[in-house]
């Protein structure tokens, strides 16, 4: 088990004049459960966070994590070979606000569109998603793990509209890239302390609900792979390809959720997933984070409702 808090009060004064305080309190409780069985090993992980104190344990009681984190390791004692090839992929509530994160909103950054480092770069108003995608990176949401005031620059708070039916709107910018970009600063210039500079960096970043059943998304595939939980990777901004570990994963069969697998990866490009996102459900799940760039960690929000991914390319070893 992990437990830990902050307390911050911030105080923003700069040569233009601007002042603005933030008191910001923030709780995260993690839970990671060791399972064995004829000498095979596997491990679940579950956390929860809150900008707030301890009424943390009200919404997300410690027991309830653990309980999940159980059954995550004990289940994979029984995960057989993760399968290969280009299949469709659902991302059960929560799981997938990682790869939106990772895959899409890093690429979003002002800094990388600044410097013509981003696949997204000069893009703004063109479709890229599937119309069924409307994402935000919101530093308002109630409670929200990235949620604050004001940002490290003494920006208000907002919430930015990133796709709207699938259409890249707007970026995501610190004061010094707004001004390159001739763009409305969005307040997502945040630094780790006062130590660091400030740098464009998301907030809650998440893919708003829809109106599909998260049933539906499984029941419609022949064949596929039910991805409960992503785990670390990585991501080429410039190209948007990416891929990630799946450390809760099953095999859909004719409709149904099948068996758990082990070893799975997910592999593919930021833009071409949000285009091939051919169902949005309506149970949104929001879960905290850390998210580093520059050296630096900063909180940060990641969710999605359950979404399917007509095609995509796992990797494993079956």
């Amino acid at each position: 088990m992990g437990y830990g808090d902050v307390v911050q009060d911030v105080l923003i004064a700069n040569s233009d004049g601007r002042l603005a305080d933030d008191h910001r309190t923030r709780t995260r409780f993690a839970v990671t459960v060791v399972a064995s069985r004829d000498g095979v090993i596997q491990t679940g992980y579950d956390v929860g966070g809150t900008s707030g104190g301890h009424e943390l344990f009200d919404a997300q009681p410690p027991e309830e994590l653990a309980r999940t984190a159980a059954g995550r390791a004990i289940t994979l004692l029984d995960a057989r070979p993760a399968p290969s090839g280009e299949i469709p992929v659902v991302l059960w509530r929560g799981s997938g606000g990682v790869l939106f994160h990772e895959a899409c909103g890093h690429g979003l950054e002002g800094d990388f569109i600044v410097r013509d480092s981003s696949v997204y770069a000069g893009r703004r108003g063109e479709r890229i998603g599937s119309p069924l995608v409307n994402g935000v990176d919101d530093a308002t949401v109630q409670n929200g793990w990235g949620s604050f005031a004001f940002d490290d620059e003494g920006t208000p708070a907002s919430r930015t509209v990133l796709f709207e039916e699938g259409v890249l709107t707007s970026y995501l910018t610190d004061r010094r890239s707004a001004h390159r970009l001739a763009a409305t600063g969005t307040g997502n210039g945040r630094r780790e302390s006062y130590a660091y500079l400030p740098v464009p960096r998301m907030t809650n970043t998440f893919i708003l609900p829809g109106d599909g059943d998260p049933d539906e998304a499984i029941a419609d595939l022949p064949r596929g792979v039910l991805c409960k939980q992503l785990g670390g990777g990585q991501v080429n901004e410039t190209t948007g390809e990416f891929v990630f570990g799946m450390t809760e994963a099953y095999v859909i069969e004719n409709g149904e959720v099948a068996y758990p697998i082990r070893g799975a990866n997910l592999v593919g490009n930021g833009p071409d997933a949000l285009r091939d996102i051919d169902l949005v459900c309506s149970d949104l799940a929001l879960r905290p984070g850390t998210c580093g760039k520059d050296g630096q960690m900063v909180p940060a929000g990641v969710g999605t409702p359950t979404i399917r991914i007509a095609r995509i390319t796992v990797g494993g070893t079956g």
